[in-house]
């Protein structure tokens, strides 16, 4: 029992001393061989450049870097390898400040490693390259103008596309002058076709050179632009033929079935946005036409042609000719002396220095004929007038009468308004 207990202890005992000897010896593995030294070769290496602000105030840029990126051979430790093989853990800076002038320029660079390295520039064994040689060009800057044309069509004949807009109209180009001075202008292309509404679209320009050809990629990476997008619009508009009408407001003795009208042009072709110009299905010339106030059977008018906002005009006529006629009636004469006022103005007395007047009536034959000077009355409203002579527009009555006749034409009064 002792003997079991004891030959138990001595177990544990030699498993502690085994593992002590094995941590150990793993401990004294590792900081050997991270602590090895090693030649690696590092490459890809970017270079930064500083006070690149500096060189712009001065007028230059740099229009090429050689070389764009170094290599080093340097020994490090195992440990260290790991951080300084990391992708853009080392970097190379430059610093531009010193340069004044265009022209190549041959400068030195500082070699920034990665924090927690004990690697050092005595570490470097070899580099690609001792110094960085960057050619500075003088730094211009000019507007150009944008031009863009749309030519893919559209859907059906009855849409159209109209002028291109562009936003902005001109755009400013920095860059070297021997660059910047053969740009003549930027043009955006438009790849869509058979357009059935209005396209925008913000889009990518080209660079188009002295002999209008498009600027190389190589060259035009060497500039900066105020900005890299084109706003674009392609308005597409509707065609319509939209029908020119009358309003006609009769009297007693004219009606749709004894007048006829037409007018020339009947129709006028008319563009734009579909959504605005679908429900426009005629357009009305003028205001309500009084037909109490045309006396010949004939008459003939011109009205401009309205377009309502947002439209285009496409026939181009400005303005149309109204032609009326009026069928199976006539036209008589009576001199009537029934002329009164109303409203006068308070504190004062009318005088109508007009005698007669000779009135224009229009209907049938027969109905015409039952017409005396007995049945006109002439009156004229001084409401609003002010005291002197004054000719006043009156409204003429017939009085007595069930026919259907209408006095034509327009009719005064010479009225003097004086104190009571």
């Amino acid at each position: 029992m002792f003997k079991e207990k004891l030959i138990k202890i001595s177990m544990r005992i030699f498993y502690v001393i085994f593992a002590v000897i094995v941590s150990i010896t793993l401990w004294m593995y590792v900081e050997i061989t991270e602590n090895d030294v090693q030649v690696i070769d590092v490459s890809g290496i970017e270079i930064d450049f500083k006070n690149e602000e500096v060189l712009r105030d001065r007028g230059l840029l740099i229009t090429s870097v050689t070389p764009e990126q170094l290599s080093f051979r340097l020994e490090a430790t195992r440990a260290d390898i790991s951080r300084l093989t990391a992708s853009g853990a080392m970097s190379v800076e430059v610093d531009l400040s010193t340069i004044t002038s265009a022209g190549p320029s041959e400068l030195s660079y500082n070699i920034i490693f990665p924090p927690l390295v004990s690697v050092g520039t005595d570490d470097i064994l070899g580099r690609s390259a001792a110094r960085i040689t960057v050619m500075v060009d003088t730094l211009r800057d000019r507007q150009v103008q944008v031009r863009s044309s749309y030519t893919g069509g559209t859907a059906s004949e009855e849409l159209e596309a109209d002028s291109v807009v562009f936003d902005p109209h001109s755009i400013t180009i920095w860059g070297p002058e021997r660059v910047v001075s053969r740009i003549q202008y930027v043009r955006v292309p438009i790849y869509r076709e058979n357009l059935t509404t209005t396209y925008t679209d913000e889009l990518e320009f080209l660079l188009i050179d002295v002999d209008g050809e498009i600027l190389d990629d190589e060259l035009r990476e060497s500039l900066v632009f105020s900005q890299e997008t084109i706003r674009v619009t392609v308005p597409i508009r509707e065609i319509k033929e939209v029908p020119l009408v009358i309003n006609l407001a009769h009297g007693a003795s004219t009606s749709d079935a004894n007048t006829s009208w037409d007018i020339e042009p009947a129709v006028i072709k008319l563009s734009g946005d579909p959504e605005a110009i679908r429900d426009l299905n005629q357009i009305t010339l003028g205001s309500t036409i009084d037909m109490l106030l045309i006396e010949r059977p004939e008459t003939t008018m011109a009205f401009p042609i309205i377009i309502p906002n947002h439209l285009f005009n496409v026939s181009g006529e400005t303005e149309a000719v109204v032609h009326i006629k009026i069928m199976g009636l006539s036209i008589d004469f009576q001199s009537t002396s029934n002329l009164h006022v109303t409203n006068i103005p308070s504190g004062y007395t009318a005088n109508i220095l007009t005698q007669s007047l000779v009135i224009a009536i229009r209907g049938t034959t027969d109905h015409l004929a039952l017409v005396t000077p007995m049945n006109l009355r002439v009156v004229a409203d001084l409401a609003g007038m002010s005291p002197g002579t004054t000719r006043v527009r009156a409204n003429v009555y017939i009085d007595g009468l069930d026919a259907d006749i209408d006095p034509v034409g327009e009719y005064f009064l010479t009225v003097s308004i004086i104190p009571e």
